[in-house]
């Protein structure tokens, strides 16, 4: 079987159900056999994480996490800081806005270390993974009317050696977290 005989046209898409942050569409795609299948995608805009990066007052490298209840899941979750991209608005732009937002901290530098898509099998939208450094607090946290979120720095090793289950209840700070073991790798052997 070649490549080609694994894809499928899409043949129509119409929007079944509309919210806030998502869309469900249903398409119609087509194999070469002309076999046909309805598939429902979620579409959504783009959005951001932010892993700002920081020296405790022990000296170690940190991340800046922030804890929020997630109801999805039911439980508190410790991430990075993130959130969609308004229209319009650059993803870099969008990811000095979120940690502004979420944490108080401005970046003297925001560098992108990588890109996906995070679940490919329904979703259509990608997410962009920044690294925040030279932080400074810039402002009080400017929060959504359904955030709740408590900021603290958390010692890159601990995450890094999974030691901090909280970080591990939401499957795309895992993502971002390989972008950056990725970056730190190739920060550590000279290639960046």
């Amino acid at each position: 079987m070649s490549k080609i005989d694994l894809y499928w046209d899409k043949v129509e898409q119409e929007q079944e159900y509309s919210c806030s942050i998502f869309q469900i569409h249903r398409a119609r795609h087509r194999r070469h056999d002309g076999k046909e299948a309805d598939f429902y995608l979620l579409q959504s805009p783009d959005w951001v994480n932010i892993i700002p990066i920081t020296i405790n007052e022990r000296k170690e490298p940190c991340f800046v996490l922030v804890r929020q209840y997630r109801p999805g899941a039911g439980k508190l979750s410790l991430e990075f800081p993130g959130g969609l991209v308004d229209p319009g608005e650059s993803c870099e732009s969008a990811a000095g806005r979120e940690l502004r937002e979420e944490t108080g901290y401005c970046a003297g530098e925001l560098l992108h270390i990588g890109t996906t898509n995070p679940n490919p099998a329904f979703m259509t939208n990608t997410m962009r993974t920044y690294i925040a450094r030279d932080l400074s607090l810039c402002s009080p946290q400017d929060l959504d009317e359904d955030e709740h979120i408590e900021v603290f720095p958390v010692p890159i090793k601990d995450i890094v050696n999974y030691r901090v289950p909280e970080f591990q209840v939401n499957g795309i700070m895992l993502i971002a977290l390989g972008w950056y073991m990725k970056w730190a790798e190739n920060v550590e052997s000279g290639v960046i």
